[in-house]
């Protein structure tokens, strides 16, 4: 039996180096190169990596002073918040206050009583020259005449004459009294406003 040899594909390859062994240069195993190459990506990475979390550290430092600015100033704000609304509930009570003071005045408007006004009113009522006033008395809202004139019939012109009037209500002669030479007379009426406090 012969066996075939196959004839080789490519030809063997001569070493044409002659240099002695220990002058040789060591053949380098792929597994070397693999993990040289590695050593050298893992290296690149580790730098780059430092300065990746230089760059984010410095970001953070400038966020941290940002976070702690606003949470000063909201800090701030919150006190101004309490401060406002205690002014504010301070000025709710004097606005309340005043409201009530005003209400109170206008009721003190609408009552008064202008005494002059009154006067004027039980002066302008006389009958011409015939009748005289001697005195006015208030007490209340009531008002008390005292006076004379020459006839009883100008004493009640006189009381109708207030009666017309729009200031006066309950006007009343309470006495008449003729004593020959005048008429002396006492009328009581009430202020329509209710005032003379």
């Amino acid at each position: 039996m012969t066996s075939q040899q196959l004839p080789e594909r490519r030809p063997k390859k001569i070493d044409l180096n002659l240099l002695p062994p220990e002058y040789l240069p060591r053949k380098v195993s792929r597994l070397n190169i693999a993990l040289v190459i590695l050593i050298v990506l893992t290296l690149c990475l580790s730098v780059l990596f430092v300065f990746l979390k230089a760059d984010v550290d410095a970001e953070s430092t400038a966020l941290q002073r940002e976070l702690n600015g606003l949470n000063a100033q909201l800090n701030d704000l919150h006190a101004l918040k309490r401060d406002a609304n205690t002014l504010q509930a301070q000025i709710d009570a004097a606005e309340s206050a005043l409201e009530a003071i005003e209400q109170d005045y206008q009721t003190i408007i609408q009552n008064r009583v202008l005494w002059s006004e009154i006067v004027e009113e039980i002066d302008d009522a006389i009958p011409g020259k015939r009748v005289t006033l001697k005195s006015i008395v208030q007490s209340g809202s009531g008002v008390t005449l005292q006076g004379t004139a020459t006839r009883d019939d100008y004493v009640w012109a006189y009381a109708t004459a207030l009666e017309e009037s729009e200031y006066f209500s309950g006007v009343t002669p309470q006495s008449i009294v003729d004593t020959g030479e005048e008429v002396s007379f006492t009328i009581t009426l009430r202020l329509s406003g209710g005032g003379g406090q």
